[in-house]
């Protein structure tokens, strides 16, 4: 069943219809099913040309996963959800997204779409260390040669036709065939330059959008990294000073942290780890790039950073043990959460192609990590290939009328709130809002959700209520 928008002239009167509620028992491809909430919800896989270019050779089905709004007053234009990574499977996310959706979903369907090269649909999937045997396997360097050479040569699929673009047009298809006119975009982290994609793409069709922690089109990951994180540390040892009880335990903090960053001066250290299944115990030997980028990770969520200054000081003392569990779970979070060839046909395509040795030196001369991340991708570049579909103008900003909702956090490590800024100023009808002591992920939960529920309802900023974004705290340290 299609939407449509239609004048209807009756006894000389102009009506304006308006837009159907997409019949989704109606569409033959989808069947109920069952994701762990109690809510009706739609499943299927959608057929695609893996080269939409060519239209001919391998077709790809791509899967969908439907939440249906709640209330029989349902509102004709859905909110589709766009993963992070990129390499994320968006309907594995589902159940845990539809908290922070809730409210939207009283009159809206949610739509769930695996992105091409992810979840169910053609993932690309590099064999993963198991731990059980060799817990070393999770301290390696980022995408060694074998690594890349091996997952490249598993592949049945043509890598490149995985970016982006490309995919924003098979989520297009996808709306056409569910019978949806408008949409409304939410998205994080990699999700929001997916979802920047497709309003570049398909302008038309976007009602509203939501971008959590926004990764511009001219952010070529992964150079911002590197000051993010000294940035990042810099944030923690300052917050950290301020508690009382932190401060107290932890005086000499910002000492702490360069002197555990000189026990990599002679090379690799040495922690010991356990499996957190298996919990097989065992010794091993930590680079420099992987300490900096694991604390990185950690910066992600300030929940997650209460650890971090008990780290920074016992590593500071040469024990590093407390860093090495702690990127052990997150590499095995990683491994399980991430299709690691989607995720380097999109970078080398649509960030690393437009690296300069001169943007190198700009953005990691006399930080810590380095250019340690970006030799390391733009390696793997040269082996995965480059993709296809991404024109020399990519990186233009996206300009649309609808009204785009931009959300940072004040110490975000993975996509700085300059970034936003800098793609809210090309949003004639774009809004930022920074949210103070939050990183990548959630800090205020209740309100970021009630913001972007009430600005859905809207598609407009008129009397949005942010007072409680300057409520936003950090959780307490935790100590020894």
């Amino acid at each position: 069943m299609t939407n449509t928008r239609c004048w209807i002239l009756v006894a000389g009167i102009v009506l304006i219809a308006t837009p159907a509620v997409a019949q989704l028992e109606d569409v033959e491809w989808l069947r109920p099913c069952r994701i762990g909430i109690d809510r009706e919800t739609f499943c299927g896989m959608y057929d695609v040309w893996e080269n939409r270019t060519t239209r001919s050779g391998r077709r790809i089905g791509i899967n969908v996963v439907i939440v249906t709004a709640r209330s029989e007053a349902q509102a004709p234009d859905p909110l589709f959800h766009f993963s992070g990574g990129p390499g994320g499977a968006a309907t594995q996310a589902a159940r845990g997204m539809m908290r922070g959706y809730d409210a939207i979903s009283q009159h809206r369907d949610v739509v769930f779409i695996d992105q091409r090269g992810t979840g169910r649909s053609s993932p690309l999937v590099c064999r993963e260390p198991t731990g059980d045997d060799d817990l070393q396997a999770f301290f390696g360097e980022f995408l060694p040669e074998n690594y890349v050479r091996e997952c490249l040569a598993s592949q049945t699929a043509d890598v490149a036709q995985y970016t982006t673009p490309i995919a924003m047009d098979d989520i297009d298809e996808i709306r056409a065939a569910l019978g949806y006119d408008e949409i409304n975009l939410s998205g994080g982290s990699y999700g929001t330059r997916a979802a920047q994609v497709y309003m570049k793409r398909h302008p038309e069709r976007v009602r509203a959008a939501v971008l959590h922690g926004v990764a511009p089109m001219d952010m070529e990951n992964p150079l911002p990294f590197a000051k993010a994180l000294d940035r990042g540390v810099q944030g923690v040892i300052d917050a950290c000073l301020a508690e009382t009880a932190c401060g107290e335990a932890y005086p000499n903090l910002a000492d702490d942290w360069k002197r555990s960053q000189q026990f990599f001066d002679n090379g690799r250290v040495s922690a010991t780890v356990t499996h957190p299944a298996s919990k097989k115990t065992q010794h091993v030997t930590i680079g420099k790039g992987t300490y900096a980028d694991g604390v990185r990770h950690i910066l992600y969520s300030v929940g997650a950073s209460r650890r971090l200054p008990s780290m920074i000081h016992a590593a500071g003392q040469g024990d590093f043990d407390a860093f090495a569990q702690r990127e052990l779970e997150q590499a095995i979070g990683f491994n399980e959460g991430l299709s690691m060839g989607m995720f380097m046909t999109v970078t080398c395509a649509e960030d690393l192609r437009f690296v300069s040795e001169e943007d190198i030196r700009r953005h990691t001369d006399g930080t810590f990590l380095g250019d340690y991340r970006v030799r390391a991708q733009l390696a793997a570049c040269e082996i995965w290939g480059w993709g296809e579909g991404v024109g020399d103008d990519y990186q233009e900003p996206v300009r649309i009328d609808a009204p785009v909702l931009l959300i940072s956090g004040e110490f975000d490590t993975a996509t700085p709130a300059d970034g936003a800024e800098r793609a809210a100023a090309a949003l004639p009808s774009g809004k930022h809002i920074v949210f103070p002591n939050q990183a990548h992920g959630y800090a205020n939960f209740a309100c970021e959700t009630r913001i972007m529920a009430d600005f859905i309802a809207a598609a407009s900023f008129d009397g949005l209520d942010l007072a409680c974004v300057a409520e936003t705290r950090r959780p307490a340290f935790e100590i020894g």
